[in-house]
């Protein structure tokens, strides 16, 4: 137990770090409430992560021979399951909605009236969600478990002590003729003809062997827990797919493309003019779409160029904080500088890492899960030596796979964002310039993700986390509900995680990676003599423009006479 607290402890301080590095400089020293539940929903996210290794931490503390319910000195996972599922759906239906209605209400607001506006759409969203959750689960929270019962007869002690060279199943039935001249259970020598000793009704593959199918109520936890993994998949396959090819990439490219050193003052003076230029046009590009917003309405091609605009102009704020970087200020320069260069050689170490978690994710997905039959066990082959070794080596080895998974999906969300169904985008994830909105969101979706990484991992790795009460519930029970379960049973979701994958190393290696350069290297070389003219003319433009009082008057250096 105290292990578990100090693990929530330092995970908590983690995220109170994601937080500090990813909000907006607008929202420093306010909007704490919004805060608290950013960190304590990306507490939960990472509890219901960490709940697998201590899943098989937990059922390793009993020996193998004593069943979950006997032994005493184990924690109640099925309820801390069932809780943290409960507990992740009221963040994402109440919780979170709330506190984004509240943080966005109008800063002249009374307290009642941001009380009011928050808790009636709050109210509206839970009804919905709870009408949903409650019809779905009444008219298919079944599961359906298909059953093949096997049978044999019975022999005599006396005599399997004379036949024990016999390895065929044992007839339970009379021979087909109809003849029961001897007892079932007579193997003497006058009943030793082969019809008593070739039965195969003990053999489920055969044509004797009986199979049923029972359908079985399922809790309402059991189903939200299902449900609740099943959404999530449609945000995880994405994400994660794409987070698996740009995680490694982006952080060794950004390793490649580190500055050397440190700029002087003339350097970081021209280099601050040019984003200038490039800032005081995107703002008169932007006054001219506005002007024709207002003349001709909102089209597509208006949403088009704001969009393509807002891009660049988060493109210029990263210029921005990388010539912040070549440039510290203040008495510690050379300190400031000596922690940048180490952030870029974590960049790569990282992105070595990184590469060969992606690698062998793929890899363990196609063995272990897409194939018919499991072709190696893989990655649970690596835990179990690592356990061999020393008990905690193969369960932390196990939380930083599923770890990594959660970071896959933030990358993807800073890479993708959401655009569901093609009608809006979301709050991407952004360094340094997320809004509060924008986090509270990104709690919710990573949230969400959290429980489809639980039950992917728990289906990766069922031969490691055997007998734990994660595949019980996110394997076993999701499998077999009517409806969803077919979707876990085709493993539908990780052929769509693994073709994500592949598709996007395909992108950023080859469209991203040469095409990319050879475009950058292009747009440079053209830009270069584009700027300095740019610069000329608006140094010649600020220069014509300079305005001087005189006598109550203004005039233009330039001109003769007076007004």
């Amino acid at each position: 137990m105290v292990v578990v607290i100090v693990v929530t402890i330092l995970v908590a301080i983690a995220n109170l770090y994601v937080l500090i590095n990813f909000q907006h400089p607008e929202d420093r020293n306010q909007a704490w409430f919004p805060k608290i539940i950013v960190i304590s929903g990306l507490t939960i996210a990472s509890g219901a992560i960490l709940l697998l290794p201590l899943d098989v931490a937990n059922r390793a503390s009993c020996d193998a021979s004593v069943s979950l319910s006997a032994c005493e000195t184990t924690l109640p996972m099925d309820e801390i399951w069932y809780s943290i599922y409960i507990i992740t759906l009221v963040y994402v239906a109440i919780l979170i909605p709330f506190t984004t209605f509240w943080y966005e209400s109008d800063f002249d607001a009374t307290l009642s009236q941001k009380l009011y506006n928050s808790l009636f759409w709050v109210v509206m969203s839970a009804i919905f969600v709870s009408l949903v959750l409650f019809l779905c689960w009444y008219y298919t929270g079944y599961a359906d478990f298909s059953i093949t019962s096997v049978k044999s007869g019975m022999m005599l002690l006396s005599q399997f002590d004379e036949r024990q060279g016999v390895h065929l199943c044992i007839r339970a039935n009379p021979y087909p003729d109809g003849s029961n001249t001897y007892s079932p259970t007579d193997f003497s020598s006058s009943a030793t003809s082969p019809p008593y000793l070739i039965g195969d009704a003990c053999d489920s593959g055969s044509s004797e062997a009986i199979t049923k199918s029972w359908t079985l109520d399922v809790s309402f936890p059991a189903y939200v827990a299902a449900l609740t993994s099943f959404v999530g998949w449609f945000l995880f396959a994405p994400y994660a797919g794409i987070g698996m090819a740009a995680n490694p990439i982006d952080a060794v490219t950004r390793f490649i493309q580190r500055p050397r050193k440190t700029i002087g003052k003339s350097e970081y003076d021209r280099s601050a003019q040019q984003i200038a230029i490039k800032t005081l046009e995107i703002h008169e590009k932007v006054k001219a779409v506005r002007n024709e917003e207002r003349s001709n309405g909102r089209s597509r091609k208006i949403r088009s160029e704001l969009k393509n605009l807002s891009m660049e102009l988060e493109d210029i704020e990263d210029e921005e904080r990388e010539l912040q970087k070549l440039y510290p200020r203040g008495e510690n320069r050379a300190t400031s500088w000596t922690f940048t260069v180490w952030g870029y050689w974590w960049s790569l170490f990282y992105g070595i890492l990184a590469f060969i978690l992606s690698i062998t994710w793929i890899l363990h997905v196609g063995l272990y899960i897409l194939a018919k039959n499991p072709v190696h066990p893989f990655l649970n082959s690596m835990f179990e030596a690592l356990d061999s070794v020393f008990n905690l080596f193969g369960t932390a080895m196990f939380a930083i796979y599923c770890f990594y998974l959660i970071s896959c999906v933030v990358k993807g969300n800073e890479k993708l964002g959401l655009k569901f169904l093609f009608v809006f985008n979301a709050y991407r994830m952004k360094l340094g310039a997320t809004t509060m909105t924008g986090l509270l969101f990104n709690t919710g979706l990573i949230m969400l993700c959290s429980m489809a990484v639980a039950q992917f991992c728990s289906r990766a790795f069922a031969s490691y986390a055997k007998d734990t009460s994660a595949i019980k519930m996110l394997s076993v029970n999701a499998d077999h509900l009517q409806n969803i379960g077919v979707m876990f049973r085709k493993d539908v979701f990780p052929a769509i995680f693994v073709a994500f994958s592949c598709a996007s190393m395909v992108f950023y290696f080859v469209f991203k990676g040469y095409f990319g350069w050879f475009t950058k290297q292009t747009k440079g070389r053209l830009n270069k003599a584009e700027l300095k003219r740019r610069g000329q003319r608006i140094q010649a433009a600020m220069g014509r423009l300079k305005i001087r009082r005189k006598d109550g008057e203004r005039s233009i250096p330039g001109t003769s006479g007076s007004a």
